[in-house]
């Protein structure tokens, strides 16, 4: 788990300082279940670089490999979205709205055998995971990971 998350980190470091930036919320913003909050990213698209789409999702756990298994992380999708960047994407037909709401976890995703838990000042992890080109010769599509750190459900201690 814990090589993982220095691999994860690294990574969303190294995608960072070259494009691919996750710009609101930032790292440490405090979250309430249900709350809308403004939700920016910053694609690698520039002159020579295509942005095809990229996925947001939020982690309540970092996963403990980058192997498949049966529990592989816990979270929420929010959907995949598309980035006006000529000649990829001309005109966005699904771009990502300038708001998400954070999932209220205790509450039951839908019916069946599903159940929440009620947390709070839990880390979780707004993940972005981009495809990408370059013009140069590629086996698939490049793909880039982003993560900020948020606080779920916090707390005010206090005087």
């Amino acid at each position: 788990m814990f090589l993982v998350a220095i691999f994860l980190a690294l990574l969303a470091g190294f995608v960072s300082a070259n494009g691919g930036v996750i710009t609101t919320p930032t790292n440490g913003t405090v979250i309430m279940p249900g709350e809308s909050f403004a939700f920016s990213y910053d694609p690698m698209a520039d002159y020579s670089i295509s942005t095809y789409n990229y996925t947001v999702f939020l982690f309540t756990k970092l996963p403990s490999s980058l192997f498949s298994s049966t529990e592989w992380s816990n979270g929420h999708y929010f959907g995949r979205f598309d980035y006006p960047n000529y000649p990829a994407v001309p005109y966005s037909t699904h771009p990502a709205p300038a708001n998400l709401t954070m999932p209220d976890f205790s509450q039951s995703p839908r019916t069946g055998w599903g159940s929440g838990a009620n947390v709070t000042n839990a880390t979780v992890y707004l993940l972005v995971l981009e495809e990408w080109l370059t013009g140069s010769d590629n086996f698939g599509l490049t793909m880039s990971l982003a993560i900020n750190e948020l606080i779920y459900n916090g707390t005010t201690s206090g005087s």
